[in-house]
């Protein structure tokens, strides 16, 4: 199961709903809250697997301050190894490899408070992230990897609708993590199997022009990319229903076969497939 931007959107209704489906992990994409602590314990408490990598949100105003808050140090005591920054997790049911890519990314090609990445872990700058997202891999036990980050990587597109383009401000442009782009390209270079990237971030409207929808995955030469940034996630449909946004992918012996968009209500569960 894969939870797209929280933004404060996420309820007991969701709670019960991934209890319920008995996935073998459930991955969450970031921006739980502004530095919300309180929504950090909720995802933690939830009783299924899972792995959380932290939004630009989740660390709003530690960026503006260049320090860690005490609302980021106990989210992330919180969280604790739920929380997948510079760190990968084996699974061996699916033959994957889990790798979580930079946290707390606000896209475009800045750290943004390069002294927050230094204190928390060690990075300085985009080339040490990327190094560090290699490494990783290197070090994966299987053979099929798949990347979590909180925003998704260079190298999808500069027009605004583009799934990780600028439309904003001066609407155009790559919006992609640089370090992810530089690691993704490196990695396959050398031949690395890399099925699927989840990064949110660049949410499904655009900011320029409301009706315009975002692009939401490309399949790219043996990649999917998935940005799952539906916000809000939780939303009424057009006969007052409340409906709730996941996605799933799908793995059999490290090999991606489905990605699933899900649109659950009380009463039944929509899913559009995406490959």
């Amino acid at each position: 199961m894969i939870v797209g931007d929280i933004h404060g959107h996420f309820d007991d209704e969701d709670v019960r709903f991934l209890e319920e489906r008995d996935a073998t992990l459930t991955l969450f994409v970031g921006d739980l809250g502004d530095e919300d602590p309180e929504m950090a314990q909720r995802v933690a408490d939830i009783e299924v697997p899972k792995v959380v990598i932290l939004g630009n949100h989740d660390a709003w105003e530690s960026f503006r301050k260049k320090e860690p808050t005490r609302a980021l140090l106990r989210s992330l005591e919180i969280l604790g190894d739920l929380h997948l920054a510079y760190t990968k997790l084996e699974i061996d049911e699916l033959g994957i490899t889990l790798i979580g890519a930079r946290p707390f990314s606000w896209g475009g090609p800045s750290l943004r408070s390069p002294e927050i990445y230094e204190q928390l872990y060690g990075i300085k700058t985009m080339e040490d992230s990327a190094e560090r997202i290699i490494a990783l891999a290197e070090s994966a036990e299987h053979d099929s990897i798949v990347i979590l980050a909180h925003n998704g990587p260079t190298g999808l597109g500069t027009r605004p609708y583009s799934i990780y383009g600028k439309d904003f401000g001066k609407p155009g442009g790559d919006w992609g993590d640089q370090d992810l782009g530089w690691a993704l390209e490196a990695l396959k270079k050398r031949n690395f199997y890399i099925p699927l990237v989840i990064g949110g971030h660049m949410h499904h409207r655009l900011v320029g022009n409301r009706t315009a929808m975002r692009q939401r995955y490309v399949n790219d030469n043996g990649t999917f990319y998935l940005n799952p940034a539906r916000v809000p996630r939780i939303f009424q449909s057009r006969d007052g229903r409340r409906l709730r946004h996941f996605a799933t992918s799908t793995f059999a012996d490290g090999d991606l076969v489905a990605v699933d968009e899900l649109v659950a209500s009380e009463d039944d569960v929509k899913v559009k497939p995406l490959m």
